[in-house]
């Protein structure tokens, strides 16, 4: 388990890297924008930047090769 410095600085990290990400807009930047974009860099859930398999129904390779292994044994 780490330490609670090394929690705090990964998430000061994280936060750096997304103001960086999110800071070169002409406008200030929430301080709450920036913690969401450090915990989750995905804009939203809409069906262009969430989840493509909850949209679309595409299945990752790791369930091609389970399903492929259930149908051959």
């Amino acid at each position: 388990m780490r330490s609670r410095d090394q929690r705090r600085w990964w998430n000061q990290l994280a936060k750096t890297r997304a103001r960086h990400r999110v800071g070169f807009a002409l406008h200030p930047v929430d301080l709450r924008v920036i913690g969401r974009q450090a915990t989750s860099p995905a804009a939203c859930s809409c069906w262009m930047c969430g989840n493509p398999r909850k949209y679309t129904g595409c299945v990752t390779r790791q369930e091609q090769h389970a399903d492929h292994r259930m149908r051959n044994d």
